[in-house]
């Protein structure tokens, strides 16, 4: 890519990170209008439910194709990191999570439950976004500017939730097709909107040898994952009845904050050469 076209590939990435938060809240609304046809009696299957937690994974990478057509080299790359985010999850997250992570933690008040989120369960899922970012495509000539690593960290987030997701849908004899289509553009826009804030970080140590801060980006990242996670059980929970659309409308909201701050922050960032 030269400097010249940067700018243009620039649009069309932060295009596709916008249309995918749009396109997510359409996903759900076209779920919540089609709900009676997929589901007979309430619920529906348990495939249906692994086609809809593929979706925002596979709507993001379509997303991003077509926005960056002048380019399409780097797909590759996205898919690579997107996989890994998955592997890493499937074979370090979600077995490590199973064993640390009880119902005890939420029982044992606002405090155990929020730092529990934050310190297990934030923790795991960013360091796996880290690995997944840092031992794919850090080293290679794509990874050229501090907003590859707001995509390749979108990426790996994205990668880590499509995991989640389906461990969630596997782990059902049958689901509700609305709450749990909320539930998966939940955790996608979460996973995907904080793993950039992670690549950030790792776009700035690619670019300008700022690896300390790398630390603090994961700390951040742990935090605002943790936080909204907890933000998020207690928004939809009011005493026995749940409301997922109030989740939907806070994480939403704050993806949308996080995109906007990534691309005023990737954007003042000065030109160079990595260090």
């Amino acid at each position: 890519m030269t400097d010249r076209g940067r700018p243009l590939a620039h649009r069309s990435i932060w295009a596709a990170q916008w249309v995918t938060i749009v396109g997510l809240g359409v996903y759900v609304l076209a779920v919540s209008v089609l709900g009676p046809v997929i589901a007979r009696g309430g619920t529906a299957s348990v495939s249906t439910g692994v086609v809809l937690a593929l979706v925002p994974v596979c709507l993001w990478l379509l997303l991003f194709y077509v926005q960056d057509a002048s380019e399409p080299e780097p797909l590759g790359y996205v898919l690579r990191v997107a996989a890994a985010g998955a592997v890493l999850a499937a074979v370090i997250a979600v077995p490590m999570l199973r064993r640390l992570v009880t119902t005890s933690w939420l029982a044992a008040g606002p405090l155990p439950s929020l730092l529990a989120s934050i310190l297990l369960v934030a923790g795991t899922q960013e360091f796996c976004k880290y690995l997944a970012v840092r031992f794919t495509v850090f080293e290679t000539t794509e990874f050229d500017e501090v907003a590859d690593g707001v995509t390749y960290g979108t990426a790996a987030g994205l990668g880590v939730a499509t995991t989640l997701n389906l461990v969630f849908v596997l782990a059902s004899p049958s689901i509700a097709p609305l709450p749990t289509a909320i539930r998966i553009v939940v955790t996608s826009l979460s996973h995907a909107a904080f793993g950039g804030v992670l690549g950030y970080f790792l776009g700035r140590a690619k670019m300008f040898g700022e690896y300390g801060r790398v630390v603090w980006g994961f700390v951040l990242a742990c935090v605002l994952s943790g936080v909204v996670a907890y933000a998020v059980r207690e928004i939809t929970q009011t005493g026995l009845t749940v409301n997922p659309w109030y989740g939907l409308v806070f994480t939403a909201a704050v993806a949308v904050a996080v995109t906007v701050l990534l691309l005023r922050a990737a954007r003042k960032s000065p030109q160079g050469v990595p260090a």
